[in-house]
């Protein structure tokens, strides 16, 4: 009887789910209850490189980030430390801001070194920059240099995206999303996790229970599990209508200003906190600058490419209203702060001239070449202060806040140095020193040599450009009688240009220094000249460049005419890209500028110098001289002359070597270059500028702004790679050392179009 009256009820409840969900119980795995939606939760820390931070709003995620570093940095003796605040802008051209300064203070021959600290960051904007530079300084950061590029943020991100967003304008960018959950949300979400966690029990239990096939247990679970679904579908429009609720923590003041009117007081809210910086920095004992960014939606900033016109400019870009509105008013109110004694730049003019593509996005960034033009930009204009500051040796108290820091005894300016000189052969170093007590010869003494050419230095010293050598006085067997104390050190047996030298300790840095610049000797310099005697000048100038073992010579034969003391610029082009360092490659040049004093002087009425080029092949130079401030003093661009010897060795190689394609060049590759061969070949066949595109097997291989176009543009002129010789004439370019599905290449008349080309695909 119990089991007629079981079955009895199984039977019923198989019709009562049939009746329900319009299909019969199959036991094993019920179908799924209709689940609820994912919570609605608001977005927390979107993104995963930045952090919530109590004073700047948000910062880098890494505790060794320049926001974040302790303890903050300070300056010393031999480094110039400079701040660089800004939105992505500012973070993007900041490893180029680095290498134009390091260059430019080497060519200026600066004792100090400078030091770039990225306290830039992805959509920061006033009043962040303020608020990183005043707790910065708070925490007993120091700063020789503060320099702010901005603007843009200040306009779309104030007016365009916190407003969208319905939050306070001068909160940090999409601050909601940063912002953890209101309680009220916190309880919603803690309700919601507690019945997905009962759906998953439930689940569970059904999965194991005896019972799972039958269908009035099949039943009464799906029962519980769509109760739970729709308890968390009710919950879940609360946790929405909640998020959607103002909240004061989130959204911050509500704004009271809207459209052109709360545009304007966006602007002047940048004003005020350049203001506060320039006022920030004058008590930190720092020099300000502010540059104003460029942008290409500012009208008539710059004349775009066809691949700007084409991926970088939208015309319909949401905020292209805002920035053509509010850039005028930030630039009226930068020439307002110039007025005012605030050092205000505006570069939204600086592409004017550019044809080429520098924009690399719809917004706003620059591309390597932008970046470094805008480095560029920015550093001519504080070179009168960079001067000034690159030359200050600073002891003691740096600021009044590192004063207040300080104990007193080390508030002195350090002690007067000891006498440096050269012995009379040349080959050691004298310090001497009168009335010298024990105390004066504690501290450890430096000495950086800088050599005439860069070469003999060890290779992990050459981008720094000199040999560091510390020493003690009584190791160096100083001598100390009478009151007077002296020590000799010898000096390496390769020529030094230039050295400089001092005492240090690790509390009070550096106590004195001396720089001394070392002759080139008058008959090395004499020497020097009759070896021109049989040689022509690669191009006659303000100074003549010769070319001899080597080594670039500069000669002018009226020196009292010649300016030598402005500095020399030196920028090297080499044949092949690996070639350079890696941080030179974007640019494509080698920079080595000089001051005159340290590779040559003057001799019997004329003046000389003589720099050694690297070892590896170079293609072109530019070279002349800079005046700070101004520009160049003069300029000269030369291809250096094809080595025939070389020209002729490549052609015999190719005797055993069948062409890849046969046309208006011969194409060949050998050991990973790629050869053009013409047999009988006049000036004019080389006059038109090559192009090459190479393809690479994998787009990873790609440079990131040459991704979506699909290929590498390496076009070149025929004298930087090849020449003319016995009516032939060869022209040969690197490949890369990754793999090459294909490449297109050959010769483009201006304003006529391909004189000729091919095509070529690897074979699979």
């Amino acid at each position: 009887m119990l089991l007629l009256t079981v079955l009895a009820l199984e039977g019923m409840g198989r019709l009562a789910y049939y009746a329900a969900y319009g299909q019969w119980y199959g036991g094993g795995r019920p179908a799924p209850a209709a689940d609820a939606p994912a919570a609605n939760l608001p977005a927390v820390n979107v993104d995963g490189g930045r952090i919530s931070h109590p004073f700047y709003g948000f910062s880098q995620n890494s505790e060794y980030g320049e926001q974040n570093a302790m303890p903050p940095r300070q300056r010393r003796a031999d480094t110039v430390v400079i701040g660089l605040l800004g939105g992505s802008v500012a973070a993007g051209v900041e490893p180029f801001f680095q290498s134009a300064l390091t260059r430019w203070f080497a060519a200026n021959e600066l004792p100090r070194q400078p030091a770039v600290l990225k306290l830039a960051g992805l959509g920061a904007k006033q009043p962040q920059q303020t608020m990183v530079i005043a707790n910065t300084l708070l925490l007993g950061g120091e700063f020789d240099l503060i320099v702010n590029l901005d603007g843009l943020n200040e306009t779309i991100a104030s007016v365009g995206w916190n407003f969208d967003e319905d939050l306070f304008p001068f909160f940090p960018l999409l601050w909601k999303q940063r912002e953890a959950l209101t309680g009220a949300e916190a309880l919603l979400v803690g309700h919601i996790g507690v019945l997905r966690r009962e759906q998953e029990r439930q689940a569970a239990v059904r999965e194991t229970s005896p019972l799972r096939r039958s269908a009035l247990f099949g039943l009464a679970h799906r029962y519980r599990q769509e109760r739970t679904a729709a308890q968390i579908i009710q919950l879940n429009y609360a946790l929405a209508a909640t998020a959607a609720n103002y909240s004061l923590e989130k959204h911050g003041p509500r704004p009271w200003l809207h459209g052109t009117a709360a545009l304007a007081e966006s602007t002047r809210f940048w004003y005020r906190g350049s203001t506060a910086l320039a006022h920030l920095a004058a008590l930190a004992g720092a020099d300000y600058y502010h540059f104003l960014q460029p942008n290409q939606y500012v009208p008539d900033s710059k004349p775009l490419s066809q691949e700007e016109r084409d991926s970088y400019y939208d015309p319909d870009w949401p905020w292209r209203s805002i920035v053509t509105s509010g850039y005028p008013l930030l630039q009226e109110l930068c020439r307002d702060l110039q007025s005012r004694g605030v050092p205000c730049f505006d570069l939204t003019g600086i592409f004017a001239d550019r044809r080429e593509t520098l924009y690399m996005d719809v917004c706003c960034h620059l591309n390597d070449r932008g970046n470094e033009l805008l480095a560029a930009a920015m550093l001519r204009r504080m070179e009168p202060a960079l001067l000034r500051i690159g030359r200050e040796k600073p002891a003691g108290p740096l600021s009044p806040l590192a004063a207040a820091r300080l104990p007193a005894e080390f508030g002195s300016a350090g002690a007067p140095g000891f006498q440096v000189s050269l012995t009379e052969d040349g080959q050691q170093l004298r310090y001497v020193r009168a009335g010298c007590a024990s105390d004066d010869i504690g501290p450890l003494f430096f000495l950086h040599l800088t050599p005439r050419h860069a070469a003999d230095l060890p290779p992990d010293r050459r981008e720094q450009g000199f040999v560091d050598i510390t020493f003690g006085f009584a190791r160096s067997i100083g001598r100390f009688r009478r009151g007077e104390c002296s020590v000799q050190i010898p000096l390496p047996d390769y020529p030094i240009a230039a050295l400089r030298t001092g005492q240090q300790t690790a509390v009070q840095g550096e106590l004195w220094s001396t720089q001394l610049i070392i002759p080139v000797a008058l008959a090395e310099l004499r020497a020097a000249y009759a070896a021109l005697s049989a040689a022509e000048p690669l191009t006659r100038d303000y100074f003549d460049l010769y070319l001899t073992d080597n080594r670039l010579v500069y000669l002018r034969e009226n020196c009292a005419a010649a300016d030598t003391t402005n500095p020399f610029f030196l920028h090297i082009i080499p044949a092949d890209a690996a070639d350079l360092p890696p941080e030179r490659r974007a640019a494509g040049f080698a920079h080595a500028g000089f001051a005159f004093a340290r590779h040559g002087g003057p001799f019997d009425g004329k003046c000389l110098a003589t720099v050694a080029l690297p070892d590896y092949p170079v293609d072109a130079i530019r070279t002349g001289q800079h005046i700070p401030g101004q520009g160049d003093l003069w300029a000269v661009e030369l291809t250096l002359p094809a080595d025939l010897a070389k020209l002729r060795a490549d052609y015999a190689a190719l005797a055993a070597v069948e062409p890849v394609v046969r046309d208006y060049f011969d194409l060949y590759e050998l050991d990973s270059r790629l050869l053009y061969l013409r047999e009988s070949c006049a000036a004019a066949d080389t006059a038109a500028g090559f192009f090459l595109h190479l393809i690479p097997q994998q787009a990873a291989d790609l440079p990131a702004d040459r991704q979506e176009a699909g290929f590498v543009h390496g076009g070149f002129e025929f004298d930087r790679r090849g020449g003319h010789f016995d009516g032939k004439c060869l022209a040969v370019v690197a490949l890369p050392d990754y793999p090459i599905a294909g490449l297109r290449t050959g010769q483009y008349v201006p304003g006529q179009g391909e004189l000729w080309s091919v095509r070529l695909f690897a074979a699979p």
